[in-house]
């Protein structure tokens, strides 16, 4: 009888945690996406017939199992579709497995565990509340189903058991299904900061050196055009020492959010570091880098900058250098060299303009 239980136990840590690994690398809720709702469903119906095959015998006659602990888990944190889909594969497993009268107490405890599971759902926000109400609801309908099937002497012990063992495998699976939650909310948001660059919101150096050397070993072998950007703020300098760094810092915000908007959706931006700025425009050519780089350059000097505790908002210019693969002689590798010089060349001429390699040169 235990070693039953703690078989069960043990599915039910593996499936939780593969179930988070696959499955749920957002928290599962009510506003969860339909797709992401129905696979949970179908992963915990799966996960129901498992339980339903690792039986616990309590004695020579009687065997129960944890098949209403996924159905929970669905009610708990997925709301009606996923414990709808769940209960609807238990209930075909369950009449595959032994279609005849003695499946029709197993079906209307699996659809009266389903409709409860979706009205506490809706009643009780918190998750642990829904979690007891959910193992009060279902032990409530397993003992009255079990004082119909056992003779007397016998149904009040297997439902104390049955209690022990759905409150305890609840508590387990709960747990695990919130600290697993907890830690891929955890280690998306480290891995997001990681990339992300804290002030601007934009990918960072990292970032910016693994994105170029993925394009490094993809593009000569398949002879795209590639294009790298370096943008630079003109006298960001007198700016910080003129309103202070918070200020600057506002600043290079703006700045992001005019780079991204100026660009094409699959390109991406980086700051590189204080006031240089990258962008990697993926199979573009010279020709069409220099466009998008003239037409960040005038959105940004005709967009005004608004500073806290400034009366008029302040316009600023930028530089920008352009290097594009395929270049005489060149390589991916020297994309950053080519646009950090075509940059200087930039503030060589005055600055607020848009040099090229061949403006170096």
């Amino acid at each position: 009888m235990l070693s039953g239980f703690f078989i069960n136990i043990t599915i039910l840590i593996s499936f939780i945690y593969l179930f988070h690994r696959l499955l749920y690398k957002t928290p599962l809720s009510t506003s969860s996406p339909v797709k992401q709702k129905l696979a949970a469903g179908i992963a915990s119906g799966f996960l129901g017939l498992v339980l339903l095959v690792y039986t616990i015998p309590l004695n020579e006659t009687t065997i129960i199992d944890l098949r209403l602990v996924p159905v929970t888990l669905m009610a708990v944190f997925g709301g009606w579709m996923p414990t709808l889909i769940t209960g609807g594969i238990l209930a075909f497993g369950r009449l595959l497995m032994d279609f005849s009268m003695s499946s029709v107490p197993a079906i209307l405890l699996l659809g009266l565990s389903v409709g409860s599971g979706a009205l506490i759902h809706a009643l009780v926000q918190n998750v642990w509340q829904r979690a007891g109400w959910m193992v009060l609801v279902t032990n409530v309908y397993m003992t009255l189903l079990l004082s119909q099937l056992l003779p007397f002497d016998k149904w009040a012990a297997a439902a104390l058991f049955y209690s022990f063992a759905s409150l305890l495998g609840t508590a387990i699976a709960v747990y695990m299904f919130v600290h697993l939650t907890q830690v891929n909310q955890m280690f998306n948001r480290y891995q997001y900061q990681a990339y992300r660059d804290n002030l601007t919101t934009l990918y960072n150096q990292r970032a910016f050196q693994e994105l170029l050397g993925q394009a490094a070993e993809e593009y000569p072998a398949s002879n795209r055009p590639l294009s790298l950007l370096v943008l630079d703020i003109d006298y960001f300098k007198q700016i910080n020492d003129t309103y202070g760094h918070l200020e600057g810092d506002m600043v290079l915000k703006q700045l992001s959010h005019v780079i991204v908007a100026s660009i094409r959706p699959d390109d991406v931006a980086f700051r590189i570091g204080g006031e240089e700025f990258g962008m990697i425009l993926y199979d573009c050519d010279e020709t069409h880098a220099l466009t998008i780089a003239e037409r960040i350059r005038t959105d940004v000097a005709r967009t005004p900058f608004i500073l806290s505790g400034q009366p008029a908002p302040q316009f600023i210019t930028v530089s920008i250098g352009v290097g594009s693969y395929p270049a005489p002689e060149k390589n991916v590798h020297a994309l950053y060299e080519l646009a950090d010089q075509a940059l200087y060349q930039a503030k060589r001429q005055g600055r607020n303009c848009v040099c090229s390699p061949e403006s170096v040169s």
